[in-house]
This record gives structure tokens, sequence and C-alpha cells, in this order.
């Protein structure tokens, strides 16, 4: 398991073992200073290299969607996996524009609605919890909703340990504070001083921190955490929307009535009916090729994901 580089200088990691990542993270550089409009099209030719080169996570792609969209044909299925590697590859350039350059730079692109829903939320004195899915510009998104919010970020550690140096350093520097996903005290510590925590809650964390809700149909393991953590803590619930459009990116909140219900299945059904309507605004641009449905509610089920 990955551990946190907070603590840690370079020095750590300047061992001959860590040079190609460096290599890589140089080049990751220099491609940052490009346009904006350059960098979507080497993106968008970035995925498709990716989708000639990663037939496991083509083959994931295509299960996922095989899942959620039944009606689709092979040949439906096959155009849209080509469009979600594509966007996937802009989301790599946008990533490293967020690692490597001033925000500044884009943030005549992003158009955010709904922003005094937050005002309302934080007005009631206990903090709120801003749930999203994953699509492929959270990075960007989510650099630039700092801008707005005093948002602090549940965050996942990478296992190269180079990337999550630098991962871990930018988001220092975007957000005033950032929590890795197993911190629970920080988070309950956030929204005592009434602040923003954001969660992003459709991937697969596995049985323990799971109920089993219906997604697209299927019953897939969603996490239970933020159903409790609303109940324990009153915190208001705010629903979280973004996209990358044809010029720039959006970013949209809407507030939850009545949530926690008082039935963690019920919530996480909730959860998952308002992501899927999110995606079907922007198929290409989710990540399908995370394996969403890899826990199985029967524990002897063979993985869909099986060749």
């Amino acid at each position: 398991m990955a551990k946190t580089t907070l603590n840690k200088n370079i020095t750590h990691f300047l061992k001959p073992k860590h040079w190609p990542t460096w290599f890589a993270m140089g080049i990751a550089y220099g491609l940052s200073f490009l346009p904006w409009a350059l960098q979507q099209r080497m993106g968008k030719y970035l995925g498709r290299l990716l989708y000639r080169l990663t037939a496991r996570r083509r083959h994931i792609c295509d299960v996922n969607l095989n899942i959620c969209y039944p009606k689709m044909t092979k040949e439906e299925r096959k155009n849209l996996t080509k469009a979600h590697f594509e966007s996937m590859g802009k989301g790599v350039f946008e990533m490293f524009s967020t690692w490597f350059q001033d925000r500044n730079k884009t943030a005549s692109k992003v158009r955010f609605h709904n922003q005094d829903v937050v005002e309302k939320a934080l007005a009631k004195g206990n903090g709120c919890i801003i749930v999203g899915a994953h699509f492929s510009s959270i990075d960007m998104c989510g650099t630039h909703m700092a801008r707005f919010i005093d948002v602090h970020p549940i965050y996942k550690l990478q296992r190269n340990p180079v990337m999550n140096w630098i991962m871990e350093r930018q988001r220092q520097a975007i957000f005033s504070k950032t929590i890795e996903r197993s911190n629970v005290r920080e988070v309950l510590k956030s929204l005592k001083q009434n602040k923003a925590v954001w969660y992003a809650v459709d991937q697969d964390y596995g049985r323990r921190n799971s109920v089993f809700a219906p997604f697209f149909g299927r019953q897939c393991a969603t996490i239970s955490h933020v159903s409790r953590l609303a109940k324990n803590t009153n915190a208001a619930i705010l629903l979280y929307d973004y996209g990358r459009t044809d010029n720039g990116y959006f970013l949209s909140l809407t507030a939850l009535e009545n949530y926690p219900t008082g039935d963690e299945i019920q919530d996480a059904t909730l959860i998952n009916q308002l992501i899927e309507k999110q995606i079907n605004t922007k198929k290409e641009q989710y990540f399908w090729s995370h394996r969403r449905f890899k826990t199985q509610e029967n524990d002897n089920a063979p993985s869909p994901y099986d060749r």
C-alpha cells in the first residue's frame, strides 16, 4: 500500500530506480506549456494510442458498458470505448497542466454554476460534504473548484512514490487541506471547522466499506461512509457535477434534500441514480475503465471481468 510522501523531501526519490519516472515527469512538465487547444488535440491522439496498447482496460470498459447499457450494440460499445479513451487522454494532459502550471491560465475556460449553494450549506454551521463521480476532467475541474470554494478533497495515494510526491505537493499548493481517504479523523475535524469536504463516491472500495445498491440496474458495492458521516455530523450534502465542453469546463452544485434517509442502502441508491443521470449527459467522459463491479454481491460469483 502506498504511503504519504508529505514527510519526505526530494532527496528520498533521487535513486536510479526513480530516474525513469523523473524523465517521464520532465516530458510532462514540457508538455504542460503547450496551448490548451493543442493539448486537447494531443490528448485525443494519446487516447487513441492507449486504446490500442491497453487491451485489459479496453476489455474492462467494454464489460462495464455491456452491463450498464445492455441494449447497445457491439459496434456502439466499441465506438464509445474509443471516445472514452480519447477523453481520458485529454485528462492526462489536463493533469499535467494542474501539476505544473498556474491554474489562472485556464480560469477563463471555467464556468461555475450555483456557487451560492455552498454558502447556504455552510451557513448552517455543520460543514458540507460534496459528493460526485470520476470523470476524465477531474484534475482540471477539481483544481478550479478550489478557486471558488475552500474545499478539502479526499484523495487516494498512488503506488509510484515519485508521482505521489509530485501529486501531494501540487494539491497542497492548490487546496488549503487534503485528506487521505483512510483518515476519518481529519474529515471530522474539517466538518467541525465548517469546511467543505469532497468525496468521489463511485469507485469500488470492497465489501467491508460498502453496501450493495443498484447502479444502472446492477447491484454494486457502493460506499456507505458518506451516509453515516451526514447522519453523525448533520453536514449538508451537495451533489457535484462537472465536465469538459467544446470550449472549456463547467462545474455545478446541487443541494440534496432529505438526505440521509436513515437507510444506508436507500441513500446509496439515491446517489447512484443521480450519478447515472450525470453520466448519461457525457458518457465518454466517465471512468469506464475502472472495475466498478469488481466486488460481487455473492462472494462466490465470478468477476464479470474474467475472460
